[in-house]
């Protein structure tokens, strides 16, 4: 509907040649042949509109929502909420409102954060409808933007405004943020009900926090960490709501004329009064990382959706496959000590063929055995997946770093241990890029204080050009460094 030539534009809109010559007198001026490889073409869109004001006996025959609406009430038909897994073209959970129109029978869908919808799919779903809108995530000019199929054209494809489709519906069309896409909400909604609040929605979820921390005692680091975790998700969320609210109504002011909110995010969280201290959300995460039960499965797989590393006491994840190994990560693998699975260690177990769960004894972080992990490899290859640490222990001296993947440090009592190093930015070398700049930096780090924290992106950046130069050096996997090499190359600038 961007570009169409005169040719499409007669098939589009059904015009007769002896109409096309009616209009041609006065039509919109077709788009610039820049923008169209010096071809007569026209938006198809502005045509549409162009024909529906101008030549409103003619407009009959186009897609229906661009023609010119007939003066008509509202007339709601409910609205249900449906989830699709298997079609890839409309995969996830969306809620869809139905409206009688003089026209047929229009359906409005809502995909939920992260679905993802093609309104030619759905349609052929809805058997029930005439004319299926799409309203998607992303934003145009006039806000949200709207995709449309009718069922009389159903390969074409086309983007109404908020006010054709609300001209159409005969009221304002309601519009709900991602994260107020509640289901109870959505199907109890009708037009002119006051906006109501409404829980919000989110990805990762705060609820299972929320219900396992309501089971522990008051006061545990459990129940603080998940009320804390919990909160910060749902505020974040809310208070985006609110944003983007306020952004449509300061930004795309014609849609919102169109538009009405049916719902405010519930600003009122029990949460709240239990946010704690990052110490204490540290320890009540140590103590769910070591539970076994499936709520604390959900709850981990929902703090590391949210923060990765970051809120978890250990650091990224790292691989060592058992078939490929230098001789740092063999001596790693080989002190690995067998336990019972954990919830941390459970979390992996959803994504791989696990084979063994252990327990680095150096740094108390979880491992997991898995069986085929890389599908370019042998199927029946083991891979270790390990977390690194997120420091080293208070009063560490380092003695040598080992250039592998991951990267290794041995301390002065000869321990060795994954480098520090979060889930991002990476350590590696032989390059010139980040990686390098980051391991530098953290090396530098240990070489002045062993126990110091792994880098993060929240980190200003330290200058570390010696390092950083050596680094880049392209040196053989398995090399080691040892501590009078890197203060000599960290003074070596």
């Amino acid at each position: 509907m961007e570009k169409l030539t005169a040719a499409e534009l007669k098939d589009v809109f059904r015009l007769s040649e002896e109409a096309w010559s009616r209009i041609a007198t006065g039509m919109i001026a077709p788009l610039d042949p820049a923008r169209t490889e010096g071809m007569t073409m026209w938006s198809g869109h502005a045509f549409g509109r162009w024909l529906a004001a101008e030549h409103p006996d003619l407009a009959g025959e186009g897609p229906l929502l661009l023609r010119p609406a007939a003066p008509a009430g509202p007339r709601y038909l409910g609205g249900s909420f449906g989830v699709a897994e298997d079609d890839t073209a409309v995969h996830g959970e969306h809620f869809t409102g139905l409206w009688r129109t003089d026209e047929g029978v229009v359906a409005v869908v809502y995909p939920s954060y992260g679905a993802t919808t093609a309104a030619r799919a759905l349609l052929d779903v809805r058997e029930d409808t005439d004319t299926l809108v799409v309203v998607d995530h992303a934003y145009g000019l006039d806000g949200p933007e709207l995709r449309a199929v009718d069922r009389v054209r159903p390969g074409f494809e086309y983007h109404p405004s908020w006010a054709e489709l609300s001209a159409h519906l005969g009221t304002r069309v309601p519009w709900w943020p991602s994260c107020l896409r509640r289901e109870e909400h959505l199907t109890a909604w009708v037009p002119g009900d006051d906006p109501l609040p409404v829980e919000v929605v989110t990805f990762p979820s705060w609820e299972p926090l929320y219900t396992l921390a309501r089971q522990e005692p008051e006061g545990s680091p459990v129940r603080h960490a998940c009320f804390t975790i919990g909160h910060r998700i749902r505020a974040g969320a809310a208070h985006g709501a609110l944003e983007e609210m306020e952004f449509l109504r300061v930004h795309a002011e014609d849609a919102v004329a169109s538009m009405v909110f049916p719902a405010v995010p519930e600003t009122t969280d029990p949460g709240l009064a239990e946010v704690a201290t990052d110490d204490v959300v540290g320890a009540g995460l140590a103590e769910l990382c070591a539970r076994t039960d499936d709520l604390a499965v959900e709850c981990l797989e929902q703090v590391s959706g949210w923060s990765g590393a970051e809120s978890l006491p250990y650091g990224g994840t790292f691989d060592v496959v058992r078939t490929d190994v230098t001789r740092a990560a063999a001596e790693w693998i080989n002190r690995l000590r067998p336990v019972p699975p954990t919830a941390l260690h459970r979390v992996w177990e959803e994504a791989y063929d696990t084979v063994g769960t252990f327990v680095d004894p150096a740094t108390g972080s979880p491992v997991v055995a898995v069986k085929g992990k890389f599908l370019h490899r042998d199927t029946r290859e083991i891979t270790y997946i390990g977390r690194a640490p997120k420091r080293l222990p208070a009063g560490s001296v380092l003695k040598e770093v080992i250039l592998d993947d991951p990267i290794w440090v041995r301390t002065g009592d000869g321990v060795l241990y994954p480098a520090p190093a979060m889930d991002a930015p990476g350590l590696s070398w032989g390059y010139h890029g980040s990686g390098p700049l980051t391991l530098a930096q953290c090396v530098g780090r240990l070489l002045d204080d062993g126990g110091a924290h792994a880098v993060t992106y929240d980190d200003a950046p330290e200058d570390e050009p010696g390092l950083g130069a050596y680094f880049r050096i392209k040196h053989k996997r398995g090399t080691r460094v040892q501590r009078r090499d890197l203060i000599r190359a960290r003074v070596s600038s």
